[in-house]
């Protein structure tokens, strides 16, 4: 590829400064320190055109952070560079105006910094906007890190509604909701491998249940998490942490001690093995761990696995609901070849895989989709793929358990071994299988693995005295995970999936010593992040936490969002961040048909594949995103993405970086991608178009006395078609942080100043027609003073502030600021004012269809005058006048306010809004009055329908003088609304005739029928129901 070349530059000086207030003043760095006598003119994240001759830049948060922005004004600049080259200018940039964002209508539901203020100016501590596109309407959508969030505003920067969430979705191999596993049973709320433990996991929502399997003496197989019933410490006294029976306190079983190597480890106490099941039927189950409930202590059975199998099917019975069991094959190498029987040296030579199979034949129980055969060991899970499960004919999933020994104080995983590999002589880890390789073989004999969690998600501790310890940060006196904070996630689910291994990791426990401090105490969070990272079923102490936060995220869309630490569920504590931080929408595009967003994220979404960025597909129809997965790969997954532009309905340029500034710079590119080409999993093609460090400047337009030209900042976050072979690029220079060209002076860097280019591509982009640098005069700009403007035909016209009058003809977009404005526009057009007393015609120099019109603040007077087809009409705020003089299928809706809606015409529809409005009608119109208490007239014509809406209304339905044709009102309620009659020489309710026609009640006046009053029983009108007037409405 050719190198680009550098036509055009323009430079804004770093320390340039707009109105407001003093910002800054939590800012300090390279010889900047706030606060800064104003608003700098920094940080540009979007580009937009503004016309033919000024550019839209969109600045980002503020000062880089949450924190230290609160006192930044979120603004879209307009700015007219002065391009050395192309314009043979002088390479300045001249500040015109600004688009201040703001909230006054409450659309977001969280606080924000100007909270309590009228105009709720948005603040970088708000949101961190880095991309902008405008719609055909003339709003404005702009793309945020913070949710991250996608804004809607007005053409005058006002949120237009709530911030939309991004969403999520369910990462599982199917695609479907995670499987909850009741860990033991409910164990975090009665003593573990109990039917009640069980039955309380089912009634919580566990899908499955965890009976751990060992043997009897006589070969039953019960739920015990080891084949130790109890335990003893080196010194006799019993170790509760690992007993889980009442058996030390039998004393006629006193004799069944030993001790024995269990998987290599020394243990003194009782076993399984030891005893006959109605010996094991005298015992009772204990609960282990000492922070837990104690009270059900010595009251369970140890129950069989047939008793379980035999639970389960009666809750089917009972319930209709099928729950699954999760079986585990415990210590299958010790029961198989080394155990013995207390007291002698005959072996026990049990193959605990085979008593399973032969339980679950036995019971009928073999419904692949309701069982999982899981265990530590790998020999047995083969044997069981191999030999057993075949000989038996049953194929039940298997899952390979991956153990550790622990974790360092930096979270690394201290590996251990399967011990069936560690007898055989076999060197391989669990951090072996857990490779891309690893995987691969697992996966020839199960279906999935059983991770610990901390294989997924590890936890760092703190070594603030240097001891090589993990302290105890939070001072309880133990150092446990409530003193360590999360790490990122590995790709161990990934990696997994891709074997097309399910994912079911251990253990999910809500008490804070479990609970790594990032989680603030609560298993939700935790739960959450794992479900979002994409694992297929979890196992839980809880089940019912585990069910719950699983129900939320399937069946509560703003729940299964993505979220940055920034987002305001994080901070509050109610959800987990799965994006990192200023990794939201650092790109966003509008295609070519004004139909689509495209938004573009700047970091991978936790669960995603490192390096993958999600192009969201937002459709403007229905303001929903779409299901369309596409994605970007980044060249190397610390690079960054800086922007997304739009080229024509499929493709766009991407700019890509790495995080380096000044010399360290080695990566700034532009791609091409195309969106309807995409490979199996999503990624878009891309191509190369621009590599920003190395640019050809045969002028050098940038005075640096070379004839190669480089653009080395960090942040490059603006790119724009100009035309099919030029395309524009500015920098973010982060003001006053980014030293991108430091000069010569290491100790006094020089920071970086908002650089604008035009380069000029080796290839033409096949650009869409109607996109690039718009024609003269295509878009005007009014002033601050008045105005009096005429518009070309297919012009926009932005007024500013000020008593403006405007006029223009067809296919207009106006959009006015303060001031007592009028406008007369034709077909075609699109008005919105903005605050005062306006008056819009429309019309009024010829027939006009397909206008709409806003009013927006104050008590504006729009006009219909003569109008063929659609036009719509919005009142807005305020005591609002609508009328259409001539037309017919025209819409004139009031608002809010008390307004005034006039129809001459025929065939159209009168909405009030709220308030106390007033409708008048000609002929075959349609009224409705909505919220308060409103009166509808009816026209002379008649034909019309009225619709009270909420509230005391009054309808009159003649008015100076008899309909030709009855008119219909729909909702009339006896005893709050009235029918009115004025100007017809009736005055008492004896002169009307009431017939009763169906349900609905015909009100006549000899044989002139008035109105069809729906729905209302003749006899029940009385007249109180009525009001006459001697004169005309």
């Amino acid at each position: 590829m050719m190198a680009i070349e550098l036509v055009g530059f323009a430079s804004l000086p770093a320390d340039t400064f707009s109105d407001g207030p003093p910002s800054g003043a939590d800012v300090s760095a390279n010889g900047r320190t706030g606060p800064f006598p104003g608003q700098p003119i920094q940080g540009f994240s979007g580009v937009q055109f503004a016309n033919s001759n000024s550019l839209y830049f969109l600045s980002d948060n503020g000062y880089g952070s949450k924190d230290n922005s609160a006192d930044f004004l979120l603004r879209i600049n307009r700015l007219d560079p002065n391009f050395k080259g192309t314009e043979n200018g002088d390479g300045s940039v001249k500040v015109l105006d600004y688009i201040q964002l703001s909230d006054p209508n409450n659309k977001v539901p969280f606080q924000i910094v100007n909270e309590g203020t009228t105009g709720r100016l948005l603040t970088g501590a708000d949101f961190d906007v880095e991309s902008f596109v405008f719609d055909k309407d003339g709003t404005i959508w702009v793309g945020d890190e913070f949710g991250p969030y996608l804004l809607h505003f007005d053409a005058t920067g006002k949120l237009l509604e709530a911030p939309i969430a991004t969403p999520d979705q369910f990462k599982t191999l199917n695609g479907e909701a995670p499987k909850v596993i009741g860990h033991r049973g409910a164990s975090g709320y009665r003593p573990e491998h109990t039917l009640e433990s069980y039955k309380q996991a089912i009634e919580r929502g566990a899908d499955f249940i965890e009976p751990d399997l060992v043997v009897t003496k006589d070969g039953v197989l019960i739920a015990r998490h080891e084949p130790a019933l109890a335990v003893l410490n080196a010194d006799g006294t019993v170790n509760f942490n690992n007993t889980t029976t009442d058996v030390y306190k039998h004393p006629e079983f006193a004799d069944r001690k030993k001790t024995v190597s269990l998987d290599g480890n020394t243990i003194t106490g009782w076993f399984a093995e030891d005893f006959t099941l109605a010996e094991i039927k005298t015992l009772r189950a204990e609960e282990r761990l000492p922070f837990r409930d104690h009270s059900f202590d010595d009251r369970f059975e140890i129950p069989t696995f047939t008793e379980i199998l035999d639970l389960v099917k009666q809750v089917e019975t009972d319930t209709g609901k099928k729950i699954g069991i999760y079986p585990e094959t415990k210590h299958p190498t010790y029961l198989a070849d080394e155990a013995t029987y207390v007291g002698t040296t005959d072996k026990i030579n049990r193959n605990i895989s085979q008593l399973l199979i032969d339980t679950l034949k036995a019971n009928n129980f073999t419904d692949p989709s309701r069982i999982f055969i899981q265990s530590f060991e790998v020999s047995n899970l083969k044997e069981l793929h191999d030999t057993i499960m075949p000989a038996a004919g049953v194929d039940i999933p298997l899952i390979q358990l991956l153990d550790a020994s622990d974790i360092d104080i930096n979270g690394k995983i201290i590996e251990s071994q399967p011990y069936d590999l560690k007898v055989s002589g076999d060197t391989r880890t669990y951090g072996d299988l857990r490779t891309p390789e690893g995987l691969a073989e697992v996966a020839t004999y199960a279906d999935g693995i059983g991770p610990w969690k901390r294989m997924i998600v590890s936890v760092k501790g703190t070594d603030a005295n240097g001891d090589g310890k993990a302290d105890d940060v939070n001072g309880d006196g133990a150092v446990n995970d409530a003193d360590k904070t999360t790490l990122p996630p590995t790709t161990l689910i990934q990696d997994a999936h891709n074997a097309g291994l399910q994912v079911h990791p251990y253990t999910f426990r809500a008490e804070d010593q479990y609970l790594a401090a990032d989680y603030k105490g609560k298993l939700e969070l935790e739960i959450q992040q794992f479900y979002q990272l994409g694992v297929d079923a979890l196992f839980s102490d809880f089940p019912d936490i585990a069910d719950r936060v699983r129900d939320k995220l399937r069946d509560d869309p703003q729940y299964n969002v993505v979220r940055s630490p920034q987002n305001p569920d994080v901070l509050s504590g109610d959800a987990f961040a799965n994006l990192g931080s200023s990794k939201g929408f650092e790109g966003g595009a509008i295609n070519a048909s004004k139909t689509k967003l495209y938004l573009l994220l700047e970091g991978t979404v936790q669960g995603d594949t490192p390096g993958a960025l999600r192009i969201n597909e937002f459709d403007l129809a229905s303001h929903k995103y779409t299901d369309n997965k596409l994605n970007y790969r980044l060249d190397n997954p610390s690079n960054s993405i800086g922007d997304l532009a739009v080229i024509n309905d499929n493709e766009y340029l991407v700019i890509e970086r790495d995080n380096n500034q000044g010399a360290a710079a080695k990566f700034k590119r532009i791609y091409k991608i195309d969106l309807s080409k995409t490979d199996s999993n999503g990624y878009v093609a891309k191509e190369e178009v621009a590599d920003l460090l190395n640019i050809q400047d045969p002028k050098d337009l940038n005075g640096d006395g070379k004839t190669t030209f480089d653009f080395p900042f960090q942040t490059i976050e603006n790119v724009l078609v100009v035309d099919k072979n030029t395309i524009l690029v500015a920098n973010d220079n982060n003001y006053p942080f980014s030293t991108g060209r430091p000069g010569n002076d290491p100790q006094h860097p020089v920071i970086d100043n908002n650089e604008i280019l035009l380069l000029k591509l080796d290839k033409p982009l096949n650009l869409a027609p109607g996109l690039g640098q718009p024609q003269a005069e295509e878009i005007n700009f009014g002033s601050t003073t008045s105005d009096d403007i005429t518009v070309e035909p297919n012009q926009t016209l932005f007024t500013g502030d000020g008593a403006d009058f405007v006029e223009g003809t067809k296919g207009n977009t106006i959009i006015t600021g303060k001031g007592d404005d009028t406008a007369i526009v034709g077909s075609e057009s699109s008005v919105s004012t903005g605050d005062g007393d306006d008056n819009i015609f429309v019309g009024q120099n010829g027939v006009a269809s397909d206008t709409s019109v806003d009013g927006g603040n104050g008590d504006d007077q729009v006009t219909v005058v003569e109008g063929n087809g659609s036009n719509n009409l919005f009142g807005g705020a305020g005591a609002d006048t609508l009328t259409v003089v001539e037309g017919s299928h025209q819409l004139s809706f009031g608002g809010s306010g008390n307004d005034t809606l006039k129809s001459n015409g025929s065939n159209n529809r009168l909405y009030g809004g709220s308030g106390d409005d007033k409708l008048f009608s000609n002929v075959n119109d349609s009224l409705s009055g909505g919220d308060g208490d409103d009166v509808l007239v009816a026209g002379q014509g008649g034909g019309d329908r009225l619709s009270g809406g909420a509230g005391a209304d009054q309808f009159w339905i003649a008015n100076a003088s008899l309909p030709t044709s009855k008119n219909i009102v729909t909702d009339f309620a006896i005893g709050t609304d009235k029918i009115g009659l004025g100007g017809i020489g009736v005055t008492q309710f004896s002169a009307l005739t009431l017939l009763q026609k169906g349900s609905d009640t015909l009100v006549k006046i000899g044989n002139i029928e008035l109105a069809s009053l729906l729905g209302i029983t003749s006899t029940s009108l009385t007249a109180n129901d009525f009001v006459f007037s001697a004169s005309v409405v």
